[in-house]
């Protein structure tokens, strides 16, 4: 064993509503106005004390009555430039308890769930619901907190978790194990694959987040987010988007081995093989979805940043980039690439980054140079470019030469162009 203390770079609060096991106190709570108010809202026990401080416990801030929702805030708000200034790095911070604004410090999963099968469909919706509150880092405990979980929806909820933006795998002290070799090889293997799909995607999931800081984008997008003259999209909760361009169709019903899927009126490719939906345009389509498979499709008139997976993300950032083109009905597509050393807390406001935007348009990929502060950006190289939607393919060039590392598939209309090679200020 090497005792070697190296720092806290990361945080995670728990039971910090703040939480007890004793209602309001050992002595119980005075009779009072705060502790039992005129008008009391719904709530789990009964009582505004149930699980928590009497009402009348006094903080720094005031009375607990007043503050109690600003606990787990403001904690998050001391503790992301503590760990900072610690560490002099970004660090991360994740906590039970928020309140509007904390997804500026922190991000948040949805407590202590249970290793059921409707609580893998309303984890979907308390994540849509964080986005929408401004805390886009959020996911639920894969697999469930709650009672002993099972083969079948353990792999199920690692297909689903892999999508959350917050993606952690967690159970309680009494259950049976839960992580995916647990439950022997194949559950290992599907939960492997999904993992590496999320590392792919994660340089457009980090660009996400740069919209999210930038602009307030959500991350985890309800459908009706982009098609909201839509109004069945309004009513979909068992599906959702990676921002505007990804959507996510996973089974949450026990022993399924389909999904009835919604498609908004636009082009939708799928995500493995590159073919397009061709029969799901504002329909709802009955997909095939095996024990190890979820579906997966990208929209027409998107480009995705990817990068080659490796076994941790640190090694990952060192493997080549890539894109996945889908072209829309006019034969276009536009995507965007933000990217810093993952470490400097302040990359933005120190203008430390690369960021990038690619169009296609009349058969020709652009890549215009936004930003360029970011010395790393020119190790960089791109490995292999995907095209969804290519009609007819009779040469590929890279900056007026000639490329012959590419292939087409003219039964899925998809061209992949590989051995690309050029740092990326250059494409």
């Amino acid at each position: 064993m090497v005792n070697v203390y190296v720092g806290v770079s990361h945080t995670l609060y728990d039971m910090n509503e703040p939480a007890s096991f004793v209602e309001g106190s050992t002595n119980g709570c005075t009779s009072n106005k705060w502790n039992n108010p005129p008008y009391k809202p719904k709530i789990l026990g009964g009582t505004l004390a149930d699980k928590t401080a009497c009402p009348d416990a006094v903080h720094a801030w005031g009375k607990h009555y007043d503050v109690h929702n600003l606990y787990g805030h403001s904690q998050a708000i001391q503790t992301l430039p503590a760990t900072r200034l610690a560490t002099g790095k970004r660090s991360l911070v994740i906590t039970r308890s928020t309140f509007p604004g904390s997804g500026k410090y922190s991000g948040h999963w949805l407590g202590d769930n249970y290793s059921q099968w409707n609580n893998l469909h309303y984890s979907i919706i308390g994540c849509l619901e964080f986005n929408l509150f401004g805390i886009p880092y959020i996911g639920a405990d894969i697999c469930g907190f709650n009672g002993n979980t099972n083969e079948q929806l353990c792999q199920r909820w690692m297909q689903l978790g892999a999508f959350y933006t917050f993606a952690r795998n967690h159970n309680g002290l009494n259950y049976i194990e839960q992580d995916p070799a647990a439950f022997g090889d194949e559950v290992a293997r599907v939960s492997r694959e999904v993992l590496e799909i999320r590392y792919t995607l994660l340089p457009y999931l980090y660009t996400l987040f740069y919209h999210a800081n930038e602009d307030g984008h959500t991350v985890m997008r309800p459908l009706f987010h982009e098609f909201h003259t839509d109004l069945t999209a309004y009513d979909i909760d068992r599906q959702f988007l990676w921002g505007p361009a990804f959507l996510i169709s996973p089974v949450l019903d026990q022993d399924a081995v389909t999904v009835d899927a919604y498609f908004p009126d636009a082009r939708w490719y799928d995500y493995y093989t590159g073919a397009e939906e061709v029969t799901g345009r504002g329909q709802i389509v009955s997909l095939s979805a095996p024990m190890d498979y979820i579906p997966l499709y990208v929209r027409g008139g998107y480009i995705l940043p990817t990068q080659e997976p490796a076994v941790t993300t640190t090694i990952s950032r060192t493997n080549p980039m890539g894109l996945i083109i889908a072209l829309d009905d006019l034969g276009s597509a536009n995507g965007d690439l933000y990217w810093d050393d993952g470490d400097e807390a302040d990359a933005i406001e120190l203008g430390a980054f690369f960021r990038s935007t690619f169009s296609v348009a009349s058969n020709t990929l652009t890549n215009t140079v936004v930003h360029n502060n970011y010395a790393g950006a020119t190790s960089l190289s791109w490995g292999t470019i995907r095209v969804f939607g290519v009609q007819s393919v009779s040469s590929v060039t890279i900056n007026g030469s000639s490329h012959g590392s590419f292939s087409y598939n003219s039964s899925t209309k998809e061209l992949s162009i590989t051995n690309v090679g050029i740092s990326s200020p250059r494409l």
